[in-house]
C-alpha cells in the first residue's frame, strides 16, 4: 500500500519530454477507492478539468520510476481567509454555491462517474434554474481547491481596483436616473461616511431593533438638518433639498460595506439570544466511523499527578493538563498536548496543531526517537468532536471554512457522547499515572499520612516524555480486547490493535484525512487581532513590531507621511516575541519581531504585558497629582522670592538719583565688581582658612570710582591695562546690551 495516497494528496508528474524536476501535471487526488484499485483525480492548472480515474498500479510503477513527486500547491487566493474579513454579500454568494453541489458532492464515489454526475447536475438545473456550465463551475472549484467551501467565494481580486475607494469629484458617481434631467445626488465623502457610522450605531445597533430605513431617517435629521424651525411648539429639523442629501441606497451600501453581520446581531438581539438563535450550527452529534479520519474526539483532563518546576525541584507547580485527540475508527491516538494550559481554546489549539505536525521532530524535541511508521498521524480529521466549552464562539471559524473540518460541538453534562476519548484518560491513568511519585491517590488522607503532593518528584518535561512513551505503547502495541472488529476486519485477520486498524482503514477505507501545509494549520488556529501600521513601527497591544516586508516596502516612512492603517495578525498568547501578519489574503505569512527597543517586553506573555501597561498607566494617573501640587507649590516660592526682590529694588531705584541712561551705561564695571566680589565668595577653602577669610570680610561695601585709577595726566597704570585688557578676551565680561 502506498501510505501517501490520501485525499488532498498533490501529485506532480514528470512530462515525458522534460527532466525529472521540471513541471508537468499537476493533480490532485480526490478519492482513493477502498478496494485498492483506483484513484479519482483532477488536473489543477485546467480551467475545464473533470474528475478522471487511474489505478493504483500506475502509482506504485511511477514510484519505481520516479515519475511523480508530492508537492504543497494552494490553488484558490480565498482558502486561507478569515471568516470575519468575508463580506456578508460573498458569504451569501458562497452559500448559494454550496447548497447547490453540497447533496451531489456527498455522493462519492457515484459524482465522480460522468453518467451518474450528468443526471445530478440536470436534476439541480431544474431545481435551482441555473446553467449546466454553474455547476460544473462550482464543482471544479470545490474539488481543485481541496473540498473546501471557501474555493466557492467570488474570485473579485482582479476586478478593478482591489481595496480601492474612488475618490470623488464634481461629476457624480454611479447610475444616472433614467427619466430626469434633474440633479443626480452627492458623492459619498469621508464626512458623509462617518455620518452615516455614527447613524448606525445610536440608530440601528440598538434593542429597540429599529429597521434600517427608520435609522436612515434619524441619521438625516440629526446629521444633514440645516438647523431647527419652531412650529406650534415642534422643533422640525430643516434640511436641504433632496440632491443635497445622500440617499438611503447609498446609506444601505454603506452600511453593508462596513458594518459586520454578527456585531449587529449581538447588539440587536443581544448576545445570549444571539448565541442561541443566530450562531451558526457547526454539526451533528453522531459517532459513527467509517474509516480513519472520519471523526476525531478531542478533549481535556486534568492528570491526576502533581508536578514539580524544572527550574527549581523544590517548587510544586501543581497538576497538568493533558490533552488527546483520537481517532474514533481505529482508537489511533493522533495528537497530544502536556502542558499547564486549558481546559481553553489555547490548549485545544496545541494539541489539534500538533495532529496536523511531524510527529518524528515532535517526539524528537523531548528526546525521543522512533521511526516515521510508530507515530504515522500528520492529517486532519473530515469531523472533529468537542466540548462546547473550547470549541463554542468563533474561533472553530477557520477550522470549518479554511481547513475543511466540521466541528460538531456536544451538549453540556454529556461527557458519555465522547467516550472514546474519555476512556483513554481512565487507560492513561491506570496504566502509567497512579504509578508515579506525587500521583494523586483516591481515598481521603488519613490524620498523620504523608501528604502525597511532596512526592512529587517530575518535571513537565520529563512527564511529557512518560506520556509520548505511553501513546507510542497504546498505538503500536496495545491489544483492545472489547474493540468490536467487524466481519471484514475478522475475516483479514486484523488484530485490535490501533497501529494495524489504522493502515487496514487506511488500505481499505481511505478518502476521510485532509492534509495541509503545517503552518497554515497553525497559523488558522491562533488567535486573532488587529496591528496598526504607524511611524513607529507595527504596533499590537502596547509593543512595537517590524519584519522584513515592512522595512523593504517602507511602510513606516508611509505611515508616517500619510498615517497609519490598521492591519490583520496572528499570535500565540503566551509569548510576545513574534506576531505573524496574513498575506496574500492568508496563503503566506510575515514573521513580525519585536523591537530591540521593546527588551522588556522579550519572553512575555501578553496578558503580563497588558498588566504591565495598566499599571503604569494606573501610576502616571497616582503621579499625575503628585506633579500638579508639587508644580503648585514651586510656583509658590518663585512668586515669593520675586515679590521680595521687586519691592527691594523698587524701592532702591526710587531712591536713586541715577537716570536710566546712567543704569544702564556701566553693566560692563557693574558686572566685573559683582564677579570680583563672588570669587572672594566662592573660592574654594579648606580648614581654618575659612575663619580667616571670614575674619576680613567686611560688612560695608566701598565702591570704587574708576576716575581714581587715572592720573590728571590720563596715565593708566599697566595692572589696570591689563584688567581691562581681560574683561574685553573673556567673553563672561561682555555684556550684550552694550
Amino acid at each position: 500500500m502506498l501510505e501517501w495516497l490520501v485525499t488532498n494528496t498533490v501529485i506532480e508528474w514528470k512530462d515525458s519530454d522534460a527532466g525529472p524536476l521540471d513541471k508537468g501535471l499537476i493533480e490532485r487526488i480526490l478519492w482513493v477507492d477502498p478496494q485498492h484499485e483506483k484513484v479519482i483525480t483532477i488536473a489543477l492548472e485546467d480551467e475545464k478539468a473533470l474528475p478522471q480515474v487511474r489505478t493504483i498500479e500506475e502509482y506504485v510503477k511511477s514510484t519505481r520510476e520516479k515519475q511523480h513527486r508530492i508537492i504543497e500547491y494552494l490553488a484558490s487566493p480565498n482558502l486561507f481567509i478569515e471568516e470575519t474579513s468575508i463580506p456578508e454579500k460573498h458569504k451569501e454568494i458562497r452559500d448559494t454555491a454550496w447548497g447547490i453541489i453540497a447533496s451531489m458532492v456527498e455522493q462519492e464515489p457515484d459524482v465522480f462517474n460522468p453518467k451518474l454526475r450528468g443526471v445530478m447536475v440536470s436534476e439541480a438545473v431544474n431545481k435551482y434554474q441555473v446553467h449546466k456550465s454553474t455547476i460544473y463551475r462550482y464543482l471544479r472549484r470545490y474539488w481543485q481547491a481541496g473540498k473546501i467551501i471557501n474555493a466557492l467565494l467570488p474570485y473579485y481580486n482582479n476586478s478593478g481596483g482591489a481595496g480601492t475607494e474612488r475618490k470623488g469629484g464634481e461629476v457624480k458617481r454611479g447610475r444616472p436616473k433614467k427619466f430626469s434631467d434633474e440633479k443626480t445626488g452627492v458623492n459619498i465623502t469621508e464626512d458623509i461616511k462617518q455620518s452615516f457610522r455614527s447613524g448606525i450605531r445610536l440608530f440601528y445597533n440598538t434593542k429597540e431593533k429599529a429597521p434600517l430605513r427608520r435609522a436612515y431617517q434619524k441619521t438625516i435629521e440629526s446629521f444633514f438638518n440645516n438647523g431647527f424651525q419652531n412650529n406650534g411648539g415642534a422643533r422640525i429639523p430643516i434640511l436641504p433639498h433632496k440632491d443635497q442629501l445622500p440617499t438611503f441606497g447609498q446609506f444601505r451600501y454603506w452600511f453593508q460595506k462596513e458594518f459586520d453581520l454578527e456585531e449587529t446581531l449581538k447588539k440587536r438581539q443581544g448576545k445570549r439570544n444571539y448565541e442561541l438563535k443566530h450562531r451558526p450550527i457547526l454539526g451533528s452529534s453522531t459517532i459513527e466511523s467509517f474509516g480513519p479520519g472520519t471523526r476525531f474526539q478531542i478533549d481535556a483532563t486534568v492528570a491526576d499527578i502533581y508536578l514539580v518546576s524544572q527550574y527549581n525541584r523544590e517548587w510544586i507547580i501543581g497538576r497538568p493538563i493533558i490533552y488527546v485527540v483520537i481517532d474514533v475508527f481505529s482508537r489511533y491516538i493522533c495528537g497530544l498536548y502536556v502542558g499547564l494550559e486549558g481546559p481553553s481554546w489555547l490548549g485545544a489549539m496545541l494539541a489539534l496543531a500538533n495532529t496536523a505536525s511531524d510527529k518524528v521532530s515532535y517526539c524528537a524535541d523531548y528526546g525521543i526517537e522512533i521511526e516515521p511508521d510508530e507515530w504515522v498521524c500528520s492529517h486532519l480529521p473530515q469531523k472533529l468532536t468537542a466540548d462546547r466549552g473550547e470549541l463554542e464562539g468563533t474561533m472553530p471559524n477557520n477550522l470549518i471554512n479554511t481547513l475543511g473540518v466540521d466541528v460538531e460541538t456536544e451538549p453540556p453534562y454529556r461527557a458519555d457522547w465522547k467516550g472514546i476519548v474519555e476512556q483513554q484518560f481512565r487507560l492513561l491513568n491506570h496504566r502509567t499515572i497512579k504509578w508515579i511519585p506525587g500521583a494523586v491517590t483516591a481515598r481521603n488522607r488519613e490524620r498523620g499520612e504523608r501528604d502525597y503532593r511532596l512526592d512529587a518528584k517530575l518535571t513537565l518535561q520529563e512527564f511529557t516524555q512518560i506520556i509520548i512513551r505511553t501513546i507510542l505503547y497504546h498505538n503500536n502495541k496495545h491489544y483492545m480486547e472489547w474493540y468490536d472488529r467487524n466481519e471484514f476486519l475478522i475475516a483479514d485477520d486484523i488484530p485490535a490493535i490501533p497501529r494495524d486498524l489504522w493502515n487496514w482503514g487506511i488500505k481499505n477505507r481511505t478518502g476521510r484525512l485532509k492534509k495541509q501545509p503545517e503552518d497554515i494549520v497553525k497559523l488558522n488556529l491562533m488567535y486573532k487581532g488587529n496591528a496598526s501600521v504607524t511611524k513607529a513601527g507595527i504596533i499590537f497591544k502596547g509593543m512595537a513590531y517590524t519584519c522584513d516586508i515592512a522595512i523593504k516596502e517602507q511602510w513606516f516612512a508611509t505611515a508616517r507621511a500619510k498615517g497609519s492603517w490598521p492591519i490583520k495578525v496572528a499570535y500565540d498568547p503566551r509569548t510576545t516575541n513574534a506576531i505573524y501578519i496574513w498575506l496574500d489574503e492568508g496563503r503566506k505569512f510575515e514573521i513580525c519581531h519585536l523591537f530591540e527597543r521593546e527588551e522588556r517586553y522579550f519572553n512575555k506573555r501578553f496578558e503580563e504585558v497588558e498588566d504591565l501597561l495598566e499599571i503604569e498607566k494606573q501610576g502616571k494617573k497616582e503621579k499625575s497629582n503628585e506633579t500638579m501640587r508639587a508644580k503648585i507649590e514651586l510656583d509658590a516660592y518663585v512668586n515669593s522670592i520675586v515679590q521680595e526682590a521687586t519691592k527691594k529694588t523698587n524701592e532702591v531705584v526710587q531712591q536713586s538719583d541715577l537716570s536710566n541712561l546712567q543704569r544702564t551705561k556701566n553693566i560692563r564695571g557693574n558686572r566685573k565688581f559683582e564677579k570680583e566680589q563672588n570669587r572672594q565668595e566662592e573660592a574654594l577653602a579648606l580648614g581654618a582658612s575659612i575663619k580667616k577669610q571670614d575674619e576680613f570680610k567686611s560688612d560695608k561695601v566701598v565702591p570704587i570710582n574708576k576716575s581714581t585709577t587715572k592720573t590728571e595726566s590720563g596715565y593708566v597704570p599697566p595692572a589696570e591695562k591689563i584688567s581691562r585688557l581681560r574683561s574685553i578676551l573673556d567673553p563672561i565680561d561682555g555684556d550684550e546690551d552694550e
